[in-house]
């Protein structure tokens, strides 16, 4: 028998699972309003605040599509953001916002991963024009060469406002080290950009980016113990109560994701309540990789919740009679090595939808 055949079976075989479990569903409505109000207790953020997250890599570079936007566009998306009055602000001042209990509204924090030279050259003046501000993270092993800025025009960027983050020393892809030698490599890699940093700017970052969006566990609870009060991921979605402030989401800006039309949709999105999620755990063991998500009941359309996969879609099944608790599995293998379950859900009065992504990592598919 092939590899194709065996993965059908067991397709069907997860089909099958799914069926039988929305025909037998249970009412567990006692353990689903004992649910904690969050995800993640142990912090309680403030539910009255929700920030968009934007992530840039590169700015008017045609030739690097997958992480380029062109300042036309830039500029068309700051327009926006300024003529319908949304305030703009770093991460930091964010999670201070996410943190207090006297705040209220919407943000929006742009973020920019790798500090290339086109960010300096031309994605800066359209920021510093509009007056915005903005978190940059770099990898300190590229600073000074080939694409990337140098120390004295980061010094310049922090100078005038731009906020500066740890994105690691090496920028390596720590999942493809072994489990028992990645935790300790990571640790010291941060330490060492971390001192670097100091170093060369006279700074200590509390904010961190996880290289590629990539991290487990093990990563998280590290950057707790050594100070940091917050990491970026690459999976899309809002930053809200419900977030993990070790695992932020941010939408990727670029020609392709960031147009007008989906700019707007996205700087618009609310946060999707979800309280609990199995499994806890971004690296999948299973292809496709089955999710198991809980929402707080809110005034929401689930008969009318969706899911997208690597150009597909999802097959969703309740798992309790209220629906509130639902099984998401991709109709398809997925073949990259990251892959996201965005999950979008309109409001009763289709005024508004909500968001939530869950990324799975195949470490072993390059």
């Amino acid at each position: 028998m092939n590899c194709y055949n065996l993965q059908v079976i067991r397709y069907l075989f997860y089909y099958l699972l799914v069926v039988m479990s929305s025909c037998n569903v249970k009412d567990n409505s006692n353990q689903d309003t004992l649910e904690a109000k969050v995800l993640h207790p142990e912090y309680k953020l403030n539910q009255d605040v929700e920030i968009i997250g934007l992530l840039y890599h590169r700015f008017g570079e045609e030739k690097y599509p997958s992480t380029n936007i062109s300042i036309p566009l830039f500029r068309q998306q700051l327009t926006y953001l300024k003529q319908n009055n949304i305030r703009v602000i770093s991460l930091s001042k964010a999670i201070k916002k996410l943190k207090s209990n006297e705040e209220k509204g919407r943000y929006v924090v742009i973020t920019i991963d790798d500090a290339f030279h086109s960010f300096l050259n031309d994605g800066f003046p359209v920021l510093n024009e509009f007056g915005f501000e903005a978190t940059l993270f770099i990898n300190t092993e590229t600073v000074g060469s080939g694409d990337y800025l140098g120390w004295s025009d980061l010094q310049y960027l922090n100078d005038h406002g731009i906020e500066i983050g740890n994105h690691t020393h090496s920028h390596a892809y720590f999942l493809d080290m072994d489990i028992e030698l990645r935790q300790q490599a990571f640790v010291e890699d941060i330490k060492s950009a971390q001192k670097i940093i100091e170093e060369k700017l006279g700074i200590d970052p509390k904010i961190f980016a996880y290289p590629f969006g990539e991290y487990d566990n093990e990563m998280k609870e590290e950057l707790k113990k050594m100070g940091f009060t917050c990491a970026a991921a690459q999976n899309s979605g809002v930053m809200s109560s419900y977030s993990d402030l070790f695992a932020l989401p941010r939408f990727p800006m670029t020609d392709v994701y960031g147009k007008m039309s989906v700019f707007k949709e996205k700087i618009n999105m609310k946060a999707l309540p979800v309280i609990k999620t199995i499994p806890n755990s971004t690296i999948a063991s299973e292809n496709p990789p089955v999710l198991e998500i809980s929402i707080e009941k809110n005034n929401l359309q689930f008969d009318q919740m969706q899911c997208f996969v690597q150009g597909g879609n999802c097959m969703i099944s309740p798992r309790d009679s209220l629906g509130l608790s639902y099984q998401i599995m991709s109709d398809r293998v997925l073949t990259t090595r990251r892959a996201l379950y965005t999950i979008t859900v309109p409001d009763k009065k289709n005024m508004n939808w909500y968001w939530f992504s869950y990324q799975w990592i195949f470490p072993d598919t390059q």
